[in-house]
């Protein structure tokens, strides 16, 4: 399975639309999610064992809607997936007026060693 998979995976239960990179639809609470970074980890002969994928995933909403119990769902949902127990930053624009949280994990990338 895809780390894109997987994170779909992880978050479909919530019911929110979710895309890779950029949301381009009109919902007002959404996630998108993007790789930080995506390097090869733990080497022998000369060949990497795995591949570990730094993920960032978006969480956006309305200002006024309470996002405390759904942060903590969401960082949970990550965790049970396999992700690192994620680190959230708050990078919400006031002015904007949507809520942003940013939760960043890692996770090993199997995928991107099997076989093409």
């Amino acid at each position: 399975m895809t780390v894109n998979e997987i994170i779909k995976k992880a978050l479909t239960p919530f019911g929110i639309p979710i895309t890779a990179d950029f949301f381009g639809g009109g919902a007002k609470e959404y996630f998108t999610f993007n790789y930080a970074d995506d390097r090869a980890a733990g080497f022998g002969d000369d060949e990497p064992l795995q591949v570990v994928a730094y993920m960032q995933i978006h969480y956006f909403a309305p200002m006024e809607k309470d996002y405390l119990s759904i942060k903590k769902k969401i960082r949970k949902a990550l965790f049970n997936a396999g992700f690192t127990y994620p680190d959230v930053t708050d990078a919400t624009v006031l002015s904007d007026g949507i809520r942003h949280l940013v939760f960043e994990c890692e996770i090993e990338n199997e995928d991107e060693l099997s076989e093409i």
